[in-house]
């Protein structure tokens, strides 16, 4: 892994050089304070000698931990630029196997060449590679020539990354950005220009802000050592983005290059380092930012020419760097993380770009860099165009690059196309695990529902949102409506924070729904007349009261109250209930929804992640609740049912990412009334991954109602005879506020603390969260230390926990369990619970199958059926469903309330939209009903819905018009009116709703 370099920081040229005309300068350079400058003539050549280490593509994919190639990449700096190549030519000691590639000299300025040894070159690269020569150009009208030469390096890079530009052509073409507009376009009229005036304003207002003093500004300038001597030569400290940081291998490079290389400076924020020992210097596009607020600012009009000249240098020194049009840099990808400040502040300081002559080159370069977006930067329509990172990174700022074009046909012509885009980005539902928000509230990125990506999403969105208000640009109401329910949905499914089911990558997350709060204003105040379902959310997100929502939004609004309910989000297999200001996620995993994602340094024990996890929390910091890193086991999220490991087995056995899916489509749950879930969740260990027990099955439901929740889990069965299978309660850490647990009226709060409870015993957490246990016959608790590991790092950790657990024992065999949580409770009502539960159960797992289970809550006179294939059902209104499904039935007298879904997404991975599954409910009797198909069949009521990516649908049936004798039939049959047939059963109409069922799953 350690990258191969050759600098020239020599007192003179290296005895490995063999050129005419050439020596170590030190007017430019990249890698430290000199280059090799070589003043060509027409067809002479330049030969670096060195014996560099091959690998192969398979040996590099083995050291990186994923799919890398070994790279030749250097450093050219051109003064002029001409129209002719320049070959490249590798070869062995013998000069007997030689490979050429052409360089165009069609540039000035740097530029990096970064092609793949293995695959970049029409003929195999040498595995003895000892020379490296640049023959000049041999055109006849071009003479003589200069060219500086830095950093020539062979390094391990991810495969992906090696783009094609003007320069050199690689296997990895990246098209560049297509407006295709016509080329006879309208005049504006001052109305529309008048609309773009504004948008442009607001834009520049909405970016303003605190830039600091003169002073700060110049000592954050003076860091970047930026300079043009008298004959125009620029010069400056190297500037890279943060992921091109990744070819260097840094925690693999010589002490004398990591010491170069760690002068390079950051064109973002953030600089993760990949391995590096030390921190760069960062921000450098966001002090261009800075400069930009400041000279928009009334207290820097005496500073404006210092501000001017500061931004101009910086921005000549960026393009000299090679980040201008046509180069390729090897690579720019997830451009807009570190690029998004460069594109508001060119915006802003447009004006002086354009008299210093800069306004177009930054315009080129920005519209060539924008190519890894193009699916949204052409603004034509399609499954790409709803990226998240798009929406996060570069929406406003793809809206400021169109405010740059200085011809007002072309301006006025792409604000309309970008407003009919963008909208149709937000509105549209894409199809497969592409990018973009769902109907049921879920956010996709990295092919699943993913609250990091989306909640910044969110923010700049609705930012857009508001910039183009109340002008001809202004978005659909549509799209408003679409951001307006995945925003609501985020403030249902945090309490304010992620929890940890929902965390992707990074468990333990800070990440909470405040990260999109402005985005709840701007959201609420782009509407034609502000939304106050939107607002109110605001107030209460912000804490804000109703005195200040007139200040904020023009209009007395109380804040919102927290949500109370349940919700389903079956497109991340989880669902949400809610009680006072009590939380609980329920979250699985199936075969279009992955468990967890785990990167080679992010979470890697996080295997458990989504096993039927149950958790409830309080509202506020989760730190001060119990979730806490350090000494957590993560082998026992809250819920699930694991195998408990060493950390070396639980570990990922992959090096590089891990998004496990199942083989099972069966985990999802259905809401009715927004008032009850049901979740059900079948797990299969996936058969041929290392460390995972191949035979380790296990069936979980949840049903939830009021400020209860009743698990159950059957079939948990596994060969493993060296590690115990465990279903856990509860595992928080010991905070300064807790005051214990209770075990039967016994309060407990020493830290150190152990005991067994089994069936009926009963006990509460620190979180005053209460579990009676139905059908748990070895519980354990525990209060003490536990050691762990950093789920980044893989340091071992240590911390005070609480915790409880059933205990299954060793290869288990059809173990069960069944427990009840009460979200927030006393020992008085527990032990009264208790003591009701002996009684008259108000819980009670009905029916237990192969093919399907029925939970039963009393009070609400509630059934939950749990379809794993096609299932029958003796008990309750419902008698079959024909498919793999949840039923949630109410029913009060002649009164039925049903919600129906399919917990699988049904996903289609060829570029069509997902298509429903029609699944057939036969409740017992008769009943009629609005808004779905039904027939009356044997006395039985055969019901035909079709669920769009487990999404519930709820119905209400009555018999004889209903408890109040006023509701008439009004429903429709297969047919298009109801029909009651009669008589017995007919075996064909059974056989056919087997056949439809079976039709209607993917498989």
């Amino acid at each position: 892994m350690e990258s191969q370099i050759l600098s020239f920081e020599q007192s003179s040229q290296p005895a490995w050089i063999i050129a005419d005309n050439s020596q170590v300068s030190s007017t430019r350079a990249i890698h430290g304070t000199q280059s090799l400058l070589w003043q060509w003539q027409q067809g002479q050549s330049l030969t670096l000698n060195h014996q560099f280490d091959r690998l192969t593509d398979s040996q590099a994919t083995s050291a990186y931990g994923r799919s890398a190639t070994q790279v030749l990449s250097f450093w050219l700096y051109n003064p002029t630029a001409v129209n002719a190549t320049l070959e490249l030519e590798l070869a062995d000691s013998r000069q007997q196997q030689t490979s050429y590639l052409d360089i165009n000299l069609n540039f000035t300025g740097w530029r990096a060449i970064g092609v793949s040894l293995n695959q970049d070159f029409p003929t195999a690269v040498t595995n003895d590679l000892a020379t490296l020569t640049l023959r000049a150009p041999k055109s006849a009208n071009i003479a003589a020539g200069s060219l500086y030469i830095d950093r020539v390096m062979v390094s391990v890079d991810d495969s992906r990354y090696q783009w094609s530009d003007d320069q050199v052509t690689t296997r990895h073409i990246v098209p560049e950005v297509d407006f295709n507009l016509p080329n006879a376009l309208p005049a504006p009229t001052q109305f529309e220009l008048d609309d773009a005036e504004q948008i442009k304003q607001t834009l520049i207002a909405e970016f303003g802000g605190n830039p600091g003093n003169l002073s700060s500004l110049e000592d954050r300038f003076d860091q970047f050592a930026i300079s043009k001597d008298r004959n125009g030569v620029i010069s400056g400290r190297h500037i890279i983005t943060d992921k091109q940081q990744v070819i260097y291998q840094p925690a693999h490079l010589q002490p004398e290059d990591q010491a170069l290389f760690e002068q390079y400076v950051i064109l973002g924020d953030s600089d993760n380092k990949r391995g590096g020992t030390a921190s760069k210097l960062t921000g450098y596009a966001n002090l261009m930012l800075d400069i930009s607020k400041a000279y928009h600012q009334p207290a820097f009009s005496a500073d404006k020419a210092r501000l001017a000249e500061m931004y101009m240098l910086m921005t000549e020194h960026l393009l000299d760097q090679g980040f201008s049009d046509g180069s390729a840099l090897v690579t720019t990808h997830h451009w807009g993380y570190s690029s998004r400040w460069w594109y508001i502040s060119a915006l802003m300081m447009s004006e002086e770009l354009a008299s210093n002559q800069l306004l177009q080159p930054t315009y080129e370069a920005l519209l060539w860099f924008s190519r890894e977006f193009k699916d949204s930067f052409d603004m034509m329509l399609n499954s790409d165009s709803s990226n998240l990172d798009y929406f996060n990174t570069l929406s406003r700022q793809h809206l400021a690059l169109l405010l740059l074009n200085p011809n007002d046909n072309e301006r006025i012509a792409l604000l309309y196309k970008f407003s009919n885009f963008f909208s149709g980005a937000i509105s549209q539902t894409p199809p497969g695990t592409n990018d973009g928000f769902r109907e049921d509230g879920t956010a996709w990125r990295h092919n699943g529902h993913y609250p990091g990506y989306a909640f910044p999403a969110f923010e700049n969105a609705a930012h857009v949102a508001y910039i183009l208000k109340n002008t001809r640009f202004s978005l659909e109401n549509t799209a408003l409506d679409k951001l307006k329910s995945v925003m609501t949905a985020g403030w249902h499914y945090t309490n304010p924070y992620v929890p940890l089911g929902l965390s992707g990558r990074h468990p333990f997350t800070d990440l909470s729904v405040k990260r999109y709060s402005d985005g709840l204003e701007w959201l609420a105040k782009s509407y034609p007349s502000t939304d106050k379902e939107l607002a109110a959310i605001y107030l209460q997100v912000t804490k804000s009261n109703e005195q200040q929502s007139k200040a904020i939004f023009g209009r007395k609004i109380a804040p919102a109250s927290l949500p109370e309910g349940s919700w389903s989000f079956n497109g991340g297999a989880f669902a949400i209930h809610r009680s006072g200001d009590r939380m609980a996620v329920i979250k699985g995993y199936n075969q279009d929804v992955w468990s967890s994602e785990i990167y080679s340094s992010d979470n890697r024990y996080g295997r458990y992640q989504s096993h039927g996890s149950v958790h409830v929390i309080p509202y506020g910091d989760p730190t001060e609740f119990g979730y806490r890193q350090s000494g957590w086991d993560w082998n026992r999220n809250p819920g699930t049912t694991t195998i408990h490991l060493d950390y070396d087995q639980l570990e990922s056995p992959k090096s590089s990412t891990l998004m496990l899916r199942s083989d099972e489509g069966i985990s999802g749950s259905t809401s009715l009334l927004n008032k009850y879930s049901l979740f059900t969740f079948k797990h299969q260990a996936p058969q041929n991954l290392a460390n995972f027990e191949p035979s380790f099955t296990v069936q979980k439901q949840v049903l939830a109602a009021d400020n209860k929740l009743f698990l159950t889990g059957n079939g948990i069965s596994n060969s493993d005879g060296s590690n115990r299978t465990e279903t856990t309660l509860f595992q928080l850490a010991i905070s300064a506020q807790s005051q214990g647990i209770w075990v039967n009226g016994a309060q407990y709060s020493q830290a150190n603390f152990s005991t067994t409870l089994t069936s009926g015993d009963w006990l509460i957490d620190d979180n005053d969260v209460g579990y009676y246990l139905i059908n748990a016959p070895h519980v354990k608790v525990y209060r003490g230390i536990q050691t762990s590991r950093h789920n980044k790092t893989q340091i071992t950790t240590s911390g005070q926990f609480s915790s409880a657990w059933i205990d299954h024992g060793l290869a288990p065999d059809n173990a069960q369990y069944s427990y009840i949580m009460v979200m927030n409770t006393s020992p008085e009502e527990m032990a009264d619970l208790a003591s009701r539960m002996k009684e008259t159960p108000q819980f009670i797992l009905l029916e237990n199958g192969e093919n399907g289970q029925l939970l039963h809550d009393s009070k609400d006179n509630l059934y939950g059926y749990s379809s794993l294939s096609s299932g029958s059902f003796s008990q309750g209104p419902i008698r079959t469903i024909s498919t793999t499904a949840l039923v949630l039935a109410k029913q009060d007298r002649k009164e039925l309330e049903l919600s129906i879904a399919s917990p699988e997404l049904n996903i289609q991975y060829n570029g069509q939209p997902t298509t429903p599954i029609r699944i057939n409910v036969e409740v017992a009797g008769l009943w009629d009903m609005d808004g779905a198909a039904y027939s009356h069949q044997n006395g039985n009521t055969v019901i035909t819905v079709e669920s769009l990516f487990g999404q519930s649908v709820g119905l209400k049936l009555t018999q004889d018009g209903g408890n109040q004798d006023t509701v008439e039939n009004s429903g429709n049959s297969l047919g298009g009116s109801g029909s009651s047939s009669g008589g017995s059963s007919n075996p064909w109409s059974i056989l056919w709703l087997g056949i439809v069922g079976l039709l209607s799953r993917r498989r």
